[in-house]
């Protein structure tokens, strides 16, 4: 009855979706547990190349069962996007995809109000998507949100919608063209839940029925543990619980079922939005990995900020998820560079992850750097010492096993040690 949690590491950005998809090859299911349409994967498989948001990345693979889980939340009107996306390039997800019934909706008006809330942040702006992922959250711990299952009941349901609409209209005082786009896209929200409503499901007696009978079930992360509203570089943080233990909450299994906790780890860091970055590279160098690596957002397109690894973060994180082992992604974006730094302490000052994490002052190892091409290898005795002593150095500093290395965005670009 084994479960494999797969969790970034990071701020996000790791290259989960295309090792959830790698790994999915032996699971019944793949079920995200956290997050909303913020979130982005890429997985290229059948010959293409998919962009996912809120689907699990396991779906690609089409006898994999994909869920999605309570802690989620959801904008009905695009997770139909994406739907259609995959049965557009003939990936169909009738019968393989189940959302929980307790999952909460993206009300149209949230996104406004989200755009509005960075606006009159004066100082610390968080960099949201605005795609109402906040307020949603907010919602349902105001205990007021719209569930998928209250579609069940019509004048509730209705209550609901109008309830918040009126919200949304009253808080940013909306000019009467703007309420009318609001009206429109409401009645967009209120047909695509009806629609959304056919993949209802309780996720977590589905997954205990895959887990009886000894299936796999691979739990699928979004963002990153750095982003998470506890454990990470608050404020600059989601709002969803990024971390491993959000898993079983969302999910509805207990921790006992838990066989691995796998992290992404991403041979440099990124970071998209504001917020804290100690290794971050505002230079040529940054350039130069943003360029090699392709670092532009997945769901927003923004362009990523590039900086050496930072080991003791990665240390941090692997402890906090209770890591088993660790899959480095990315490294073949490393190869020409002359030489490689991993942050390895900070110059005084106390470790932290709140507002002062800004004033952390790296301590770097250098490392020598590779010509050679490494895009695509799949055999661990094929890379150059250079890049092998780089792999040993940050098993060493993290303190967990890399057990796979990731070489290139194919589903088959993995070297496994």
């Amino acid at each position: 009855m084994p479960v494999s949690i797969v969790v970034g590491l990071q701020w996000g950005d790791e290259g989960k979706g295309k090792m959830v998809d790698h790994l999915a090859e032996k699971a019944v299911a793949v079920a995200r547990f956290s997050g909303g349409a913020n979130a982005g994967h890429t997985v290229e498989g059948e010959g293409k190349r998919f962009a996912l948001h809120l689907l699990p990345s396991g779906l690609v693979r089409k006898d994999v069962i994909g869920m999605i889980g309570s802690a989620c939340v959801m904008d009905p009107v695009t997770i139909l996007e994406e739907i259609r996306s995959l049965e557009e390039n003939g990936i169909s997800t009738k019968g393989r995809l189940k959302i929980s019934s307790k999952i909460n909706l993206t009300h149209p008006g949230y996104k406004c109000i989200e755009k509005q809330s960075e606006v009159n942040l004066a100082s610390e702006k968080i960099g949201t998507t605005g795609r109402g992922i906040g307020p949603t959250y907010e919602r349902k711990f105001r205990r007021n949100a719209i569930r998928l299952d209250d579609i069940i009941n019509k004048t509730t349901f209705t209550s609901l919608v109008d309830f918040h609409t009126k919200e949304a209209i009253s808080t940013l005082n909306l000019g009467y063209a703007e309420v009318e786009k609001l009206h429109s896209d409401v009645a967009e929200f209120i047909e695509a839940t009806r629609e959304v409503a056919g993949y209802s499901d309780d996720v977590s007696l589905s997954i205990s029925r895959v887990l009886d009978r000894g299936g796999l079930v691979i739990a699928e992360g979004a963002q990153g543990s750095l982003l998470d509203p506890d454990h990470g570089s608050y404020p600059f943080v989601t709002c969803g619980q990024c971390v491993s233990g959000a898993a079983c909450t969302s999910l509805g299994f207990g921790p006992a079922l838990v066989t691995d906790v796998i992290g992404i780890l991403k041979a440099y860091t990124t970071r998209v939005g504001s917020g804290p970055f100690p290794t971050e590279l505002d230079n040529e160098t940054g350039e130069k990995i943003r360029r090699a690596g392709h670092e532009f957002g997945t769901t927003t397109g923004r362009p990523r900020r590039c900086g050496w690894l930072d080991g003791m973060l990665a240390r941090y994180t692997a402890r906090i998820n209770g890591c088993t082992s660790i899959t480095l992604t990315l490294l073949d974006v490393l190869t020409g560079f002359e030489e490689l730094q991993i942050c390895t302490g900070y110059k005084g000052g106390k470790f932290t992850t709140g507002r002062s994490m800004g004033e952390l002052v790296p301590v770097y190892e250098t490392f020598s750097g590779w010509t050679e091409d490494i895009r695509g290898e799949t055999k661990w005795e094929n890379l150059p010492e250079a890049a092998r002593a780089y792999v040993l150095a940050v098993e060493k500093i993290v303190g967990v096993s890399v057990t796979s290395i990731s070489t290139g965005p194919g589903r088959d670009d993995v070297i496994w040690r």
